[in-house]
């Protein structure tokens, strides 16, 4: 493609506004070699280019420049342009793009399909909340699949006035474009830092242009200037294009002492509305309806002109606006010349002019939600009527995915509002909805217009669940404990029990993380007692295991298996149910759980709720023994929380990875991870997961026989005066303490733990206590009472937990072996080496072979797996190959395009020598199951 890029860009030379195009892009030639080499590169994969710089500079010439070397090559080209009018519309941006590619959206699978359609106000009927990742993914199927025929060039003009949807999915398209051809080339005003791509995305800022070119271009644009005017533009324009084209006429037209001195920007607003005096009547108001108006239609800017002046106004009446070069004009749309001349005018016209012509739109506007817009802004004062037609729109937004624009239309309501109590409603609902989209000071700025008092306990209470769920989780901090408490018994009190258990859990939450005392646990389950909930409520089940995770653990389990047994069916409330089964470690049903509600979290589209629930699924896998999915599920959540920017869920899966790593013996690689994820945690201050970072260090060091150095590690989430202290954390490294304490000449230590944990956990303590509690007896006892507590921790209930029963039994073959009874312990030690090769636990399983040999076997080594070559993604999109998934299936659950499947697949087939899909499930076979 490179000869033929160079072959075209020689053929010929197009006008722009009467001067040649070379002229134009004089002094952009990095710009253009940047923009043919990824044209050039289509083919081999996609990237995303983001260019930047002052308004005037060239980046419209550019992007129309690669629009046309595109076409002559054969790549299909689809664009957008960002308005600022329209920048309160949801994906207004994304629909001008799609456009050409809609007849192929009736090929998305169902729910990708609603989603679009949805967005684009095309199904007002399909009931549900599309989240704005499945309309991304919908986006990048359309986009993929068109791809298939011919690449793509997508190109964004003035991205930084897309709304907001928009710019969302483009960012998350731009993240996903390396195994497809197609190339994202996005054009933004210098000030606007907007998350596109990733640190790898190319970014460009385009210069001013050098002395030579920038004369160049005067002379041809102006050409028989006077030295003294020449010299006194290019100074002014200082390399800007745009000025270079305009300053002349309009230091010409009136030497502006005044206007010398402003910045660049401001004088060509200016020289762009000294035009406008020049102009007839009928076309200053075309100008201005244009200018306000939120589409370029030319006959709805006719027909509101009409409106304003009583009089019928001709297509030509538009001719003078295009010989002044402020606008141009085809049959489907007006445009205005550049962004500044669109701006300038409608900051011309005074408020009472602008009211008029909203007024004008908003009488002649048909589609609904925009000629409220229309009317909202042609109105002073309070209208409740208006008010409530918005109230119906935000909702209709909220069903299109649109928090954002709900939320604005919902502030617009407020202000429409005539009494005090409707605005705060308004602007509650509004803070709500700004909970999901993470912006703390927008939420400030609507809790602050709710105005809402002491004596409103309702409100009250709906402002603090607010400001604590739009908190990061698990930060250390038991001093808000009460405070929750007491607006949980307002809201109780006010008849408002939803909202009373929410703000009960999350001061359960509260005591978990901070390991809150005794008497802060006991005031938050009393409020909850009186709440009177069914009694398998999923927040009162959570509410009592995280106060009590020991003391009410069995309880709790038995509640959980009652609706394993009966399912939840929502996945929020099966993430509840889950991370509450995880709390009182009850693995087996928290696996159950999460799965359920990370598929359907998946099947919905809802990324931003995906990386917690994948943590926590991870979690439970890892101590359920299925390590391969752990991994799997880690590496995922830390995929999806990077670009949904979760910096607390990114942190939590690194530890699990580390934690992995730290027991398979990778410890290069732990001890990488482990530093990754320190410096999030302690910058949040998330004491829990401190402490988990620690119980990972100390079980690394376990496995690399530092027992001292795991005991300092551990002893840490036992010292209440320590950032890492956490009894949640305790109960899980219960086994590992012990272990470690015992080790190092600790024992007093490990039977005070053992003490403490017994007497807290009675007298029914759930099954992975009971059993690390019968494991760290077994290694304190006394011979004559050690084989007893072995073979009671090897009971029916280890068989759930294979890493924990693998070292129960290695314990219990070295014991058996310094008895003097090899024979006997041949078997145990056999079995956990068995356990330990499936989880990939390397130090144990060598410690096992030593003790084997010790007591007279010999073991062959471990043979590496085929599927242990493989990265976790490409195991991931194995297994779902093997199960007989299409490539576009396996892309729809894993966010991906089908391409990128394709080339993980072969990534797949080269590093385990197998040539088709049918050879993956034999080799697969051991990576699909728990270790047992």
């Amino acid at each position: 493609m490179a000869k033929r890029l160079k072959k075209t860009a020689l053929s010929r030379d197009k006008q722009r506004d009467g001067i040649p195009r070379s002229t134009w892009l004089q002094g952009r030639e990095t710009e253009i070699a940047l923009i043919d080499r990824l044209l050039d590169q289509i083919d081999q994969g996609g990237a995303t280019l983001v260019i930047s710089g002052a308004p005037g500079i060239g980046k419209s010439v550019l992007l129309e420049e690669a629009k046309s070397r595109a076409r002559e090559c054969g790549i299909t080209v689809l664009g957008m342009t960002g308005v600022l009018a329209e920048v309160h519309i949801a994906f207004a941006g994304l629909e001008q793009a799609l456009r050409p590619l809609m007849k192929q959206a009736k090929s998305l699978a169902p729910q990708q399909r609603s989603a679009l359609l949805s967005a684009f106000g095309m199904n007002e009927d399909s009931g549900g909340s599309p989240d704005i990742w499945l309309v991304a993914l919908a986006t990048l199927t359309l986009l993929t699949g068109g791809a298939d025929q011919k690449p793509i060039l997508l190109v964004a003009d003035d991205a930084q006035w897309l709304d907001e949807a928009t710019r969302d999915v483009l960012s998350f398209v731009s993240r996903r474009l390396s195994s497809d051809p197609i190339v994202l080339l996005l054009a933004v005003r210098e000030g606007f830092d907007l998350p596109f791509g990733d640190a790898d995305t190319l970014r460009h800022v385009i210069p001013a242009l050098g002395d030579e070119d920038a004369a160049r271009l005067l002379d041809v644009q102006a050409p028989g200037l006077s030295w003294d005017l020449r010299s006194r533009v290019l100074r002014e324009a200082a390399g800007n294009p745009l000025a270079l084209v305009e300053l002349p006429r309009a230091i010409q037209a009136a030497d502006d002492r005044e206007a010398r001195w402003l910045p660049l920007t401001e004088r060509l607003e200016r020289a762009f509305c000294s035009r406008l005096s020049e102009l007839p009547n009928a076309t200053r108001t075309l100008l201005s309806v244009a200018a306000a108006n939120d589409g370029t239609a030319p006959h709805e800017i006719m027909r509101a002109s009409e409106v304003l002046l009583d009089a019928s106004v001709g297509v030509d009446a538009f001719a003078p606006a295009v010989s002044a070069k402020l606008i141009e004009l085809d049959a489907t749309e007006v445009r205005f010349r550049h962004p500044l001349v669109r701006f300038a005018i409608y900051q011309a016209a005074d408020i009472a002019t602008r009211q008029k012509v909203h007024a004008a739109l908003a009488a002649i506007i048909e589609d609904q939600d925009r000629r409220l817009w229309h009317r909202a802004a042609a109105t002073i004062g309070p209208d409740d009527e208006l008010a409530a037609e918005h109230d119906l729109m935000a909702i209709r937004a909220r069903r299109r995915g649109s928090i954002s624009m709900a939320t604005d239309i919902l502030q617009i309501a407020a202000k429409l509002s005539s009494t005090a109590e409707a605005r705060k409603e308004r602007y509650l609902r509004a803070a709500e909805f700004a909970i999901d989209l993470g912006r703390l000071e927008l939420l400030e700025h609507l809790l602050r217009g709710a105005e809402v008092d002491g004596s409103d306990r309702l409100g009250t209470a709906r402002v603090a669940w607010c400001r604590e769920i739009s908190q990061p989780p698990m930060v250390n901090d038991p001093g808000r404990i009460p405070a929750l408490v007491g607006f949980a018994n307002q809201a109780n009190a006010a008849g408002a029990k939803g909202l009373a258990a929410n703000l009960l859990w999350r001061a359960a939450q509260r005591c978990w993380w901070s390991s809150a005392s005794g008497d802060v646990g006991a005031s938050v389950l009393a409020a909850a007692s009186q709440l009177e909930l069914p009694e398998l409520n999923a927040r009162l089940i959570a509410t009592f295991a995280y106060v009590e995770p020991l003391r009410r653990g069995g309880e709790v389990y038995a509640k959980l298996k009652v609706l394993s047994e009966k399912g939840v069916g929502e996945p929020y409330t099966e993430r509840v149910m889950g991370v509450s089964a995880i709390v009182v470690g009850a693995f087996d049903l928290g696996v159950s759980f999460l799965a359920g509600s990370s598929a359907e979290l998946r099947r919905q589209g809802r990324i931003v709720d995906l990386p917690h629930a994948l943590f926590t699924q991870a979690w439970a896998e890892m101590e359920v023994g299925d390590w391969v999915g752990a991994m799997r599920e880690a590496e995922e959540a830390v995929r999806f929380a990077e670009e949904t920017g979760g910096v607390l869920w990114v942190a939590a899966a690194t530890i699990v990875k580390a934690q992995l790593a730290g027991m398979q013996g990778d410890l290069e690689r732990f001890e990488a991870l482990a530093a990754q994820a320190e410096r999030p945690v302690l910058s949040m201050g998330a004491n829990f997961l401190l402490a988990k970072l620690q119980l990972a260090r100390g079980i690394a060091a376990i496995g690399a026989g530092r027992h001292g150095e795991a005991f300092e590690y551990l002893r840490r989430l036992f010292a209440p005066a320590d950032p890492a202290f956490n009894f949640g954390v305790q109960v899980s490294a219960l086994a590992d303490f012990i272990e470690a304490a015992v080790y190092s000449d600790n024992l007093q230590a490990a039977r005070s733990v053992i003490e403490e944990i017994e007497r807290v956990s009675a007298p029914n303590p759930v099954p992975w206590v009971e059993t690390m509690l019968f494991y760290g007896k077994a290694l304190v006892a006394t011979d004559d009472d050690a084989e007893r507590f072995f073979l009671q921790g090897l009971g029916p209930a280890a068989r759930n937990l294979p890493f924990l029963r693998g070292r129960l039994l290695l314990a219990y073959g070295v014991w058996l072996r310094r008895q003097r009874r090899p024979a006997n312990a041949r078997a145990p030690l056999r079995e956990a080496r068995g356990i330990f090769d499936a989880l990939g636990a390397k130090p144990w399983s060598d410690r096992a072979r030593e003790e084997l040999r010790a007591a007279g076997e010999a073991s062959l080594r471990r043979t590496e797996q085929i599927w242990e070559k493989l990265t976790p993604q490409e195991l991931h999109i194995a297994q779902l190959a093997a199960q007989g998934l299409s490539n576009k299936v396996i892309g729809a659950r894993l966010y991906l395009s089908h391409r990128t499947v394709g080339y993980h697949l072969h990534n797949v087939f080269s590093k385990t020598g197998i040539t088709s899909r049918s050879g993956l499930a034999p080799i697969l076979s051991t990576a699909s199951r728990p270790a047992t």
